[in-house]
């Protein structure tokens, strides 16, 4: 939707140069298909810079423009020439710095890191390696020192998952494939997982599903797709029932025996089968079996990628890719798993620009397509933050030589964030269930991009290093920020606590790690640091992951460690965990 094609006034002649314009400055391609206001710099605006788009405008007639504008046009064209020439020229410094990092790691540039950070970035993608990742994870929080190192049972994450209750086989029972049934199993699936996920498109799938309920289930990847789509239908809903988890089961066993013969014919529908597949391992809590599922999609869709897409071009498989790449990712940093291996190797990359929405005329799209588009750029930042925060904490040099260095940086990338939030539609407008859930998963990425940040300041703060005075009170500060993210997580009981999606153990995993941060901070005696609220929100998050405790060991777990510092520190939550 072109928001210049509707004046009718004629350009300007290209001779004349009056001021001001007239005719307003159409956005990029991105900011246009987010519907947010466009800071038109050239040649990346603002929030393509901050999300790590590809900043693409419109061929424009160049008669609308007065010289000044032409001549400022041609002195950018000629700036953006030479910086990429200097940049061509610079070495990659970052690998020197990082021992660990891959040489093709390529990092979105934040401008106020220099040295290490700002050299390597020739292109917008963003990648994560292991010698990048911040270690942040449960495991990592309960390893602290004020811990004393009595949770090292609880921080085999692999063997808690690998003893998990398995799921219950379903033996002989049936499924039906009638068409009333798959049609109300689509509805769902589209309402409660594929809104969050644009995977599939509905017309196309309502057409294989059509063909397989008339013509009977056969060994192909349309029947593989369609069974996928009708057990994630059955337990999509938040009123699902353990009946309704049978029928899943049902569907799914069915499913799983013709998966394997998708491994000789990757492309596109089997990227989206396996997909799906971890999206119902993760409704299930069981994140090992999901990443295997999302790390073979990913693999699977990597030849088709449409890398030569033009941006502004909706692409399905563009959002298949994303989704596969970004599920792969959020389990592999939060599991603790090697990525596929070094440099250039198939999923180590974004998408070179964000999706376009396709065209449709139906309103009720837009806030779930805000969602996905919101989650992209989100999660890009966020993949900035832990690489430039990353890079200076591993500088060789003082501690202290660090921290002022982070301390330096940490406003830019504040700021980064206010930006995206001041950048982001209010189009969650009509409070419906679903839209509500979104609400809470974007509100729980934005709180995660901040743990990024502060979270090594609460580390610090509670190691009890030699800083310099000024360089102490500034950690201070910054580690009450964590704690402050901490309790935001838990200001009250919202529905996404007690609602089962795509990203219920990651949000578990988030919970307990924002409880182990106040433990943590109440253990070591800095009750300066705590902020109000801290009581409710070791409630909130003990309710939390009572909720889902025996669907995994490893939640049982975490709820046990809760409730054990807890009550070290004075506060007995057992009164809370079942909603007061």
């Amino acid at each position: 939707m072109d928001v210049g094609s509707g004046t009718s006034k004629r350009p300007a002649p290209r001779g004349t140069a009056a001021y001001p314009r007239k005719r307003a400055v159409a956005a990029c391609q991105t900011c246009r298909s987010r519907k947010t206001k466009c800071d038109n710099r050239r040649p990346t605006c603002s929030f393509c810079e901050r999300a790590g788009a590809t900043c693409n405008y419109s061929t424009q007639d160049l008669s609308a423009y007065d010289p000044a504008s032409l001549a400022i046009l041609d002195r950018l064209d000629n700036l953006e020439r030479s910086l990429k020439h200097q940049i061509s020229l610079v070495p990659a410094s970052i690998a020197s710095a990082s021992p660990g990092t891959s040489p093709s790691t390529i990092m979105v540039p934040s401008p106020a890191v220099h040295d290490e950070t700002s050299s390597n970035h020739a292109t917008g993608n963003v990648s994560i390696s292991e010698g990048s990742s911040l270690a942040i994870t449960v495991e990592h929080i309960l390893a602290w020192p004020v811990f004393e190192g009595q949770f090292q049972e609880q921080t085999n994450l692999a063997q808690l998952l690998r003893t998990s209750r398995q799921l219950d086989q379903p033996g002989n029972a049936n499924f039906d494939l009638d068409i009333g049934t798959c049609r109300r199993l689509l509805e769902s699936c589209f309402e409660h997982v594929l809104s969050k996920n644009p995977v599939l498109e509905e017309d196309s799938l309502r057409k294989t599903m059509n063909s397989v309920c008339m013509n009977g289930v056969e060994w192909t990847s349309e029947s593989c797709l369609v069974l996928l789509v009708c057990a994630l239908g059955s337990i999509a809903s938040p009123d699902a029932t353990p009946s309704d988890w049978i029928v899943a089961r049902s569907y799914f066993s069915a499913a799983q025996r013709r998966i394997g013969m998708l491994l000789t014919s990757p492309g596109l529908i089997a990227a989206q089968c396996y997909f799906l597949a971890g999206v119902y391992f993760m409704y299930s809590i069981s994140p090992l079996e999901a990443w295997r599922m999302f790390a073979q999609a990913v693999t699977c869709i990597y030849p088709e990628y449409p890398v030569s897409t033009p941006p502004g071009q909706y692409s399905l498989e563009e959002c298949v890719y994303w989704s596969c790449w970004k599920s792969e990712v959020e389990l592999r940093m939060n599991l603790r798993l090697s990525s596929f291996g070094g440099g250039g190797v198939v999923g180590d990359q974004y998408p070179q620009h964000i999706p376009e929405p396709p065209v449709t005329t139906d309103a009720s799209h837009e806030p779930k397509w805000y969602y996905y588009l919101a989650d992209i750029s989100l999660r890009r930042l966020e993949l900035n933050i832990r690489d430039t925060v990353s890079a200076i904490l591993k500088r060789k040099t003082s501690m202290g030589s660090r921290y002022r260095e982070l301390v330096r940086v940490v406003p830019t990338l504040e700021e980064q964030l206010q930006d995206w939030v001041r950048s982001s539609p209010d189009i969650f407008t009509v409070h419906e269930s679903e839209e509500t859930i979104l609400q809470f998963i974007i509100g729980g990425r934005l709180l995660d991009s901040y743990d990024v940040l502060y979270i090594p300041f609460l580390e610090a703060a509670l190691s009890t290093p030699s800083f310099s005075e000024d360089v102490a009170s500034l950690v201070d500060d910054y580690a009450r920020k964590a704690l402050d993210c901490c309790a935001e997580r838990f200001r009250e009981r919202k529905p996404g606590f007690a609602t089962r999606h795509h990203g219920t153990w990651l949000m578990l995993r988030t919970s307990t790690r924002s409880s182990l941060m106040i433990l943590a901070t109440c253990i070591s005696g800095r009750l300066d640091l705590l902020p109000d609220g801290w009581q409710n929100a070791l409630a909130v998050a003990a309710y939390s992951l009572n909720i889902w405790k025996d669907e995994s060991y490893d939640v049982k777990a975490q709820l046990e460690i809760i409730l054990s510092l807890s009550a070290k520190v004075g506060l007995d939550l057992s009164a809370d965990m079942n909603g007061r």
